[in-house]
């Protein structure tokens, strides 16, 4: 095992392991201290781009435009950009919101009443048309009660003369009981004798009822329930909501932070990339250049291009379901923006909503947004 170690390139491979190890223990234990300098990290690797086309493209005289004065440019656009977002969107978000939320239980009244219980309607028409049960036949059936077979198996005697009233057996009080709780059944086995059982008449009950369902209950009780858990947890949502505006200042500084170490990478990005390439091997410098090279090239797609969609979706959805007269448009647009950031299901979650609050103004209008989405 030593020698193993003390090898040289086996102990390069065994410290490069250990350095992992302890970089992954850093993060984990360090993570909400290391969380900004990753976040700036990030935020200098977006922004990169323009910064760049602006200190080549853009001239000051003879000079080009420093890299600090680019940087300064676009934090002063991003910065308009939030405070007029921030002081013409923010309240009419939590204004939407705030009717959203109260008039949710109506809106879900109108729902049921004006599509899930013609729905539920509609399936039992249709179930009991093309799917009714066939007649029942005695002779067909597995099983008969004992008063329908007792006549076949003992042949009819005329009626005995009334006799005189006996007393109480106390043999059969005792199992009056059973038979009013129980219904014996008659089967006949392969081997051609009759077989006896014993059935609680709730359970046969039960049994009668499950052979002819009823779609529309069943769709009226899942949507209650559904309503029942929406209306029940509404409070702790807005409570939830107070708490994160509440946050949001904690995270001020934290931002601050975050665009001042981007700054400092995208002033003298290269400097960064010279560092990280000096702690590298001198004979590995031209693959990793080259693995650099690559991991840009796709991460950038990957990253900008995502960013790119989301920009779009939010616009174009807003455009839409805002011509279309949908209720809340505009908070329903920035969700849908933030949701494209998850890819395929984001859209699939922003929907949702969209398609709900059209609903309450018509079916076709719901259709129509569906599809625009789409």
């Amino acid at each position: 095992m030593l020698r193993f170690l003390f090898d040289f390139r086996n102990s390069r491979l065994a410290v490069l392991l250990l350095l992992v190890v302890l970089f992954v223990v850093v993060l984990i234990f360090f993570r909400a201290v290391l969380l900004p300098f990753f976040l700036a990290a990030f935020l200098a690797y977006l922004l990169d781009p323009p910064v760049t086309w602006m200190n080549r493209r853009w001239r000051i005289g003879r000079y080009h435009l420093h890299r600090g004065a680019a940087v300064l440019i676009i934090y002063a656009v991003i910065g308009t950009g939030l405070g007029v977002s921030g002081y013409y969107g923010v309240p009419k978000v939590v204004i939407e919101l705030n009717r959203m939320v109260k008039t949710l239980p109506s809106i879900l009244n109108e729902l049921e009443q004006d599509f899930v219980r013609p729905l539920g309607r509609e399936m039992d028409r249709i179930l009991s048309t093309y799917l009714a049960a066939p007649p029942t036949d005695a002779a067909s059936e597995d099983f008969m009660p004992v008063d329908s077979v007792k006549p076949m198996l003992a042949p009819v005697k005329p009626a005995a003369p009334a006799e005189p009233v006996r007393p109480a057996n106390p043999t059969t009080d005792a199992l009056r009981p059973l038979l009013e709780d129980y219904v014996f059944v008659v089967r006949t086995r392969e081997d051609g004798h009759l077989e006896v059982t014993a059935r609680p008449r709730r359970q046969m009950a039960n049994r009668g009822e499950k052979r002819a369902p009823s779609m529309n209950q069943q769709l009226n009780e899942l949507f209650q329930g559904f309503r029942t858990n929406l209306e029940e947890n509404m409070g702790g949502v807005l409570e939830q909501g107070r708490n994160v505006l509440k946050r949001v200042s904690e995270f001020v500084f934290s931002t601050f932070l975050v665009f001042m170490l981007a700054g400092f990478i995208l002033v003298d990005p290269s400097r960064v990339g010279n560092y990280l390439r000096s702690m590298v091997p001198a004979a590995f410098q031209p693959a990793y250049s080259t693995w650099v090279e690559r991991l840009d090239h796709g991460l950038s797609g990957v990253v900008r291009g995502q960013v790119v969609i989301c920009l779009i979706n939010g616009v174009m959805t807003g455009i839409g379901i805002f011509s279309m007269g949908v209720p809340y448009a505009f908070t329903l647009s920035i969700v849908a923006t933030l949701c494209s950031l998850i890819p395929i299901f984001g859209v699939l979650i922003s929907s949702v909503p969209i398609v709900i609050m059209a609903l309450t103004v018509s079916l076709y209008t719901a259709l129509l947004s569906l599809a625009w989405i789409l």
